[in-house]
């Protein structure tokens, strides 16, 4: 299992002029990066494009990297911004988040996801509803999408997600609150997942379930 030393060597004997050294940190963090990118863009041409571009820009920065710090964290950022950049250029309208619920934009968040026991008939529902949560991430709008995939999958904390898309702090902590919001509310059968007889596709801008202020629990505002 490929170590933060063994990158680290990698790194220097590239920068030695080993271009071998590269092709081993490519082969080591090729799939993370590639599924990061293509469950950011849901097109795996875009994400393939995305991926090489990465270890391109990757390779050309390589003089910058700071090899006490883990190579994979630094690929996932240069990632993430490749994808933010792809979808701007799209012309996709962002997300918007400039009026998060008073109280909760500044505050951690857990996932309020149930958590069963280890038993046999537990654990089988417990897969099948990572299943069902990763499907239901995927149809999460970009700024949504990107966020959550690097606060969960890899370990980003909110202060590395501010800085890696270039966003306020509390915008990242609002976003992540919003996405977890909407994904409880598919989970629990208040809102209607996309592709679910009655229910919208997901809209890369975000334009419907999205739209104004969500509120925190996904479910609908109650009529006064």
């Amino acid at each position: 299992m490929a170590t933060e030393n063994d990158d680290a060597a990698l790194v220097l004997r590239t920068l030695a002029g080993d271009q071998a050294a590269f092709a081993q940190l490519v082969d080591r963090y090729h799939p993370e990066v590639y599924n990061l990118a293509v469950r950011s863009l849901r097109q795996s041409e875009d994400a393939e494009d995305v991926t090489q571009e990465a270890f391109l820009r990757a390779f050309r920065a390589l003089h910058t990297f700071d090899t006490a710090r883990p190579f994979g964290a630094w690929m996932y950022s240069i990632t993430a911004r490749l994808c933010i950049d792809f979808h701007r250029r799209r012309k996709v309208r962002p997300v918007s988040l400039t009026r998060p619920e008073e109280g909760t934009a500044d505050e951690e968040r857990e996932w309020d996801l149930p958590d069963p026991s280890v038993g046999p008939e537990e654990m089988f529902a417990r897969g099948e509803l990572a299943e069902r949560l990763s499907a239901l991430i995927d149809q999460l709008p970009p700024d949504y999408r990107i966020a959550i995939l690097l606060r969960h999958a890899h370990d980003f904390s909110y202060e590395e997600i501010a800085k890696t898309l270039d966003t306020p702090l509390g915008t990242i902590k609002a976003r992540i609150h919003r996405a977890r919001g909407q994904l409880r509310g598919w989970l629990e059968g208040s809102e209607l997942a996309p592709g679910s007889p009655g229910g919208e596709e997901a809209g890369e801008g975000g334009e419907s379930e999205f739209e104004g202020d969500l509120p925190p629990s996904g479910r609908p505002p109650k009529k006064s």
